[in-house]
């Protein structure tokens, strides 16, 4: 294959099971992307076919038409680049190249391309769903795509659309799959990949039938497959990405995060591939009519979720002076350092020893200037296991040395189930005045349970308890030694904290869903400590995205109500850091906006906020969440990652009231 010039410098490359599930469950992200320009290169692994029916699923009637898989394949097909062209050139009717390619020796896909715009490409393999309900003899073995993965089946075989550019069917097996997503990778060369959550949480868990995913069970087996490219392809010298899981179906359990222009672009998009638009379509196989005009009532749609949702603290400053960036760039943590203390120029990123992360990490500082870096390692095993556990790092301040990755387990291990083990949420990490790391992740029963370290070393994992919460955990360390631990779940905000240093954690629920204004956080929050015995939290409103404030009163009380800092929404978690001077006390805020760039103000630490604080915002698209630190000269740095895989930063020109931020820098 060819290589298409390249447009811009992000290249995102995603892996999905369906031709629907890119505008379901990543768009709007999607859609800034690629109204940015940039390379976007989508691969859909299955056919998709269903039950060959073209007809609404709500009509009565749709049990009478006639079954034709391949031309229900092909109108998918043809309403998913439908709304591609939309998003990219805002016709949906232009015109798209269609041809055979060969991935790898006996492994062919159908490759389209816009004519107009060769740099975004969609590859289409068309896998089955092989049973006896898709027109298959009731003798022969199933072949779904999970089946493939976990070795049940040792081939599945392909379908061909209506139209399509190739010229007969395969039977492909695992191998053949990751092979042809490897060259995939290979060819792209992509800064992000995204595909679906590889391990999703249950929907229901019975002893006896065990567990009900809350997933369909092809995006958990791309998400696999993903995963098990990207390894050979790291492994054979490619760039490490930016990586990024989204959740599927769950997002339906879970308050929705974007606002309402958001998710009117996004139904918007789907209309488009379901023919609901208004568009007049002569063409036989028009759009994926099933979805009718319903695609609103499918609630995971309301959402877009990262299953390992990155944190807000991970841009700290070392003990020498310098600020350090982490991140996971493919299965690896990485870091940029400062040149020099208060240069505001970053060098890296420089990979740390050791692979197998997950998209997350949580950095957490010592007293001795170094920092526990504490991941989640994944690792396959045979027969479709995988093992998921905790891990942590710990690297030294000044000269950046590192011990190897040591695991931390998991906190349902005594279960010896595997299957719940693989649920475990992303970790929330801080340090204790005696230099002892205390690390709190989500478990299987969708609570929070913790691991600390002792003087004998790590203490058993304990369950602190709690109630549908979402994997959004935030810490702090309070000034008087106390450890706090904030949380949302489905109905508000909870905190657990200690009385007294090193003391036991008591939880206190229902923390902010009393506050009418407020209803149900759609992120985690955020805690920055404003007195001695006062915090702010920060956090995303439910339905709007809007950044919202909601602190206590000097006596320790939460206020009746919450200010809006923000007219416009986004996703992801809210960074604020207190700086404190001699000549002023400043709440510095940033956030992923509703464009998906970086958007920064600065706020009087004392609750008196502006009717609407000015936001400086970058034209950059980013990904995650941001981080806010203090430089060597007490100027406030606001970091981000980038579409493009590197690290974005600004500065604060001078560290006083009134002084905004100067120009953004990438390394």
């Amino acid at each position: 294959m060819t290589q298409p010039a390249e447009v811009n410098s992000a290249s995102l490359f995603q892996i999905f099971a369906h031709a629907d599930d890119d505008l379901y469950f990543v768009n709007p992200d999607l859609y800034r992307l690629l109204a940015a320009g940039h390379r976007v290169t989508s691969v859909y692994l299955t056919a998709g076919e269903a039950d060959g029916r073209n007809v609404d699923t709500r009509d009565p009637l749709r049990e009478q038409a006639p079954i034709d898989f391949a031309g229900y394949m092909e109108a998918r097909q043809n309403g998913l680049l439908a709304a591609y062209a939309t998003m990219v050139l805002g016709k949906r009717e232009a015109v798209w190249a269609r041809e055979p390619v060969e991935l790898v020796p006996g492994v062919a896909a159908e490759r389209c391309y816009l004519s107009e715009a060769p740099h975004v490409q969609l590859f289409f393999l068309g896998l089955r769903m092989a049973d006896a309900a898709h027109g298959f003899p009731a003798d022969q073995p199933t072949a779904r795509l999970t089946s493939l993965w976990d070795g049940r089946a040792a081939q599945q075989p392909t379908l061909l659309a209506a139209e399509s550019a190739l010229h007969q069917t395969q039977a492909l097996g695992r191998e053949d799959v990751v092979a042809a997503l490897t060259q995939l990778l290979s060819y792209a060369q992509p800064t992000l990949v995204w595909s679906m959550d590889p391990d999703p949480l249950h929907e229901s868990y019975d002893e006896a039938r065990g567990i009900t995913s809350s997933d369909h069970a092809d995006h958990t087996a791309t998400a696999q497959f993903a995963r098990e490219a990207l390894g050979r392809h790291l492994r054979a010298g490619g760039r490490p990405p930016l990586i990024e899981h989204f959740t599927g179906y769950g997002n339906k359990h879970w308050p929705n995060n974007l606002s309402e222009r958001s998710h009117a672009l996004k139904k918007s998009l789907v209309d488009v591939y379901g023919g609901a638009d208004g568009h007049v379509c002569a063409h036989r196989y028009c759009g994926d009519l099933q979805l009718g005009d319903g695609a609103d009532i499918r609630r995971y749609g309301w959402s877009t979720r990262s299953r390992y949702p990155h944190g807000t603290q991970w841009l700290h400053r070392q003990m020498d002076g310098r600020l350090a960036a982490y991140a996971v760039l493919g299965d690896q943590a990485a870091v940029w350092t400062e040149t020099e203390a208060g240069a505001g120029r970053f060098d890296g990123p420089l990979l740390l020893p050791g692979g197998d992360l997950l998209p997350c990490l949580a950095v957490a500082p010592d007293r001795t200037g170094g920092v526990h870096l504490v991941g989640l390692r994944r690792v396959q095993g045979a027969e479709g296991r995988v093992d998921v556990d905790v891990v942590r790092m710990w690297r030294q301040g000044r000269t950046g040395s590192v011990l190897p990755w040591e695991s931390a387990g998991n906190p349902d291990e005594a279960t010896r189930d595997w299957r719940r083990c693989r649920e475990v949420g992303v970790p929330a990490a801080v340090v204790d005045p005696a230099g002892h790391l205390h690390v709190f992740v989500r478990n299987f029963s969708v609570g929070v349970s913790m691991r600390r370290e002792t003087p004998e070393g790590l203490a058993a994992w304990e369950t602190l308890g709690g109630r549908w919460m979402q994997d959004s955990l935030a810490t702090v360390l309070r000034s008087t030694g106390r450890i706090d631990m904030y949380a949302t779940n489905r109905t508000g905000g909870v905190r657990w904290r200690q009385e007294t240093v090193y003391g036991p954690f008591k939880l206190e629920d229902q923390l902010v869903t009393g506050v009418p204004e407020s209803w149900r956080p759609a992120s985690g929050l955020t805690p920055v400590q404003i007195g001695r015995n006062r915090m702010a939290l920060f956090y995303r409103e439910e339905d709007s995205g809007a950044v919202m404030r909601h602190q206590q009163r000097p006596n320790g009380t939460w206020e009746q109500h919450v200010e809006r800092l923000s007219a416009d929404g986004g996703t992801g978690a809210v960074a604020a850091a207190r700086l404190v001077a001699a000549d002023h006390d400043l709440l510095v805020v940033a956030r992923r906006d509703e464009q998906s760039r970086p958007a920064v103000t600065v706020l009087p630490a004392d609750g008196r906020v502006p009717v609407r604080p000015d936001w400086e915002r970058h034209e950059i698209q980013m990904v995650g969440a941001p981080a806010i630190a203090a430089d060597a000269h007490g100027r406030a740095v606001v970091a981000a990652l980038g579409a493009d895989g590197r690290l974005h930063w600004a500065r604060q020109e001078e560290s006083r009231p009134g002084v905004g931020f100067g120009p953004w820098r990438a390394c």
